[in-house]
């Protein structure tokens, strides 16, 4: 048997080993495995919060995996409506593409449009050429130089009638300027482009080239200063014809029988919503802006197909479990019940603004089936387009337009813009205009014409060109169910939108769990050592109480021993 002194001594320390020690070692103490006893009384109280929180943190990954599911499954949303408007179903082509383009500029102004161009000519530009100098460093002269636009032509070759909305340069040459300096300052004014160029036979030439248009051609002034001469080789007041290499021209076309003139090349206001570009003379070219039935479905298909992928995907992760069917990852989510609200309300709503009565989806072929899912019908498609193909434009296009074919609308209405009709106001006297009764910033007046714009509100930044002569006209601005779509589809994935909103949750519900796990295997720690403190010092109590006992056991029997 040890020294007492020894085991009291070994019996202070603590820890897994001063226990096993003790244990082992200490035969007169409890015989209690303390190590596993420990253990038995730490688990008891701390596992059951560890298992709580390990199954929230869990339960928070299944959650933040399925609302990425939600996410990617609306960015492809997303990106299937993005290709859609890249093939849209009004459609403009010509038919001889090489001497007549066509680019839709807005689709909420197109319409349908068939009609017959000849390009008789294109514009030209005005090109004016000065040779014999030596070199771009070569003297000009010194004095002033006028610069005009309009129009050669009359009975002399001095005709010049002046562009009224043109500007005059003036331009004072210093007695020291060289080709190379006079090219440099005409390439400061507006509508001309000069440079030097190198003929390739010892000389050089000031080329001057002016903008498309007849009344774009350039007439040069030239005063000169006596003590420097030179300036006057410049002047084309009476050399137009000598110096002149291309005649400004306008653009000829005859369209359906009708001579049309643009000073450009580039057309825009010949088919509102469309830009023609001119390229070369040509023929009988039919220009068409018609809507492809083949497009059209193909559309509405990929359209119904991606809403129903969405669709099944939230269904699947918002089920219950109902009749011991599994529930989904995220059965009973607010986020994701209003997100398949939003899109079974958009299905069945109205499309207001696309004629006298509101459109919907089923009126296009499309069946919403007891499922919920989408269902596209080509015989109900073919025979809706049949009979209006227009309607279908509440699907893909936005739509905003005057009641008076002379006014333009321009803009993108914000979502709380509401479709259907709105009405413009304009005091003929004041030139004061009003939308929906709001007041209107007037801009300049300009070729009979009056731009208005909405400051404010759900149209601001929209903007109505109107003669100045209108007094009032009926806005109508139709909402397209993409358009609709998108604003729902970029809520849901916006920073701040329902599936962001529910991802921060459970990445703050995951974190807290993880706080509260590291917490509780701290207190598991702490609460062991003081479990061994104690269990230690109950140990040396009962060793001292057993030895105690023994040595007054062994007294007695030396009591007995000596009386007998």
């Amino acid at each position: 048997m040890p020294p007492r002194s020894a085991v009291l001594q070994d019996s202070s320390r603590s820890g897994p080993m001063a226990t096993d020690i003790l244990t082992s070692l200490n035969k007169n103490g409890s015989g209690l495995d303390i190590k596993s006893l420990t253990a038995t009384l730490v688990q008891a109280d701390i596992q059951p919060k560890q298992t709580a929180q390990t199954k929230r943190a869990a339960a928070a990954d299944v959650s933040i995996s399925a609302l990425g599911q939600v996410r990617a499954s609306f960015a492809k949303l997303q990106t299937a409506m993005a290709g859609i408007a890249e093939t849209p179903g009004l459609q403009a082509s010509s038919s001889n593409p090489a001497a007549l383009a066509v680019t839709v500029t807005d689709r909420a102004k197109l319409t349908e449009v068939s009609g017959n161009i000849d390009v008789v000519q294109i514009a030209k530009r005005h090109v004016l050429e000065f040779g014999g100098f030596s070199g771009g460093s070569a003297p000009i002269g010194g004095g002033s130089l006028k610069v005009e636009f309009g129009v050669w032509g009359g009975e002399t070759p001095t005709d010049f009638a002046l562009n009224p909305d043109s500007q005059v340069h003036t331009l004072t040459i210093p007695p020291d300027a060289t080709l190379d300096d006079l090219a440099a300052v005409l390439n400061t004014l507006g509508g001309i482009s000069a440079k030097v160029l190198d003929k390739g036979d010892g000389t050089f030439s000031l080329g001057i080239v002016g903008n498309t248009g007849a009344g774009q051609a350039m007439r040069l002034t030239a005063v000169e200063d006596a003590a420097v001469p030179g300036l006057a080789a410049f002047d084309t007041t009476a050399t137009n014809a000598t110096r002149q290499v291309q005649a400004a021209s306008d653009a000829v076309m005859v369209v359906d029988g009708i001579t049309v003139f643009r000073s450009s090349n580039t057309v825009t206001d010949l088919v509102p919503g469309l830009q023609i570009d001119l390229t070369a003379p040509a023929t009988n070219i039919d220009l068409t802006v018609a809507r492809d039935s083949d497009t059209t479905y193909a559309n509405l298909e990929t359209l119904v197909g991606s809403i129903n992928e969405t669709k099944a995907l939230l269904k699947t992760l918002s089920a219950r479990g109902l009749d011991g069917a599994a529930a989904g990852a995220l059965a009973g989510d607010s986020a994701i019940a209003t997100l398949s609200q939003k899109l079974s309300s958009l299905i069945s709503a109205p499309l207001n603004g696309f004629g006298g009565d509101p459109v919907h989806l089923a009126d296009m072929g499309v069946q919403t089936m007891r499922d919920g899912s989408l269902l596209l019908s080509k015989y109900n498609f073919e025979k809706a387009f049949a009979a209006n193909a227009a309607m279908f434009d509440a699907a893909f296009s936005d739509r905003m337009v005057a009641d008076d074919l002379r006014v333009t609308v321009t803009g993108t209405p914000t979502a709380a813009a509401v479709a259907g009709n709105h009405s413009f106001v304009r005091d003929a006297v004041t030139g004061e205009a009003s939308f929906d009764g709001l007041a209107l910033q007037a801009g300049a007046l300009i070729d009979g014409m009056q731009d208005y714009t909405v400051m404010n509100g759900a149209f601001a930044g929209t903007v109505m060109t109107v003669p100045e002569d209108l007094t009032a006209t009926t806005i109508t601005f139709g909402r397209s169910f993409q358009t609709a779509l998108d604003g729902i589809i970029k809520d849901a994935l916006s920073g701040t939108g329902a599936i962001a909103r529910r991802e921060t949750q459970e990445n703050a519900r995951k974190t807290e769990a993880a706080d509260q796990l590291a917490i509780l295997a701290k207190r598991s720690a702490d609460l062991e050592t003081r479990y061994l403190k104690r269990f230690a010092e109950m140990e040396k109590a009962i060793t001292k109480m057993k030895s105690t006992g023994e040595y007054l056991s062994n007294l007695v029997d030396q009591w007995a021993n000596a009386s007998n």
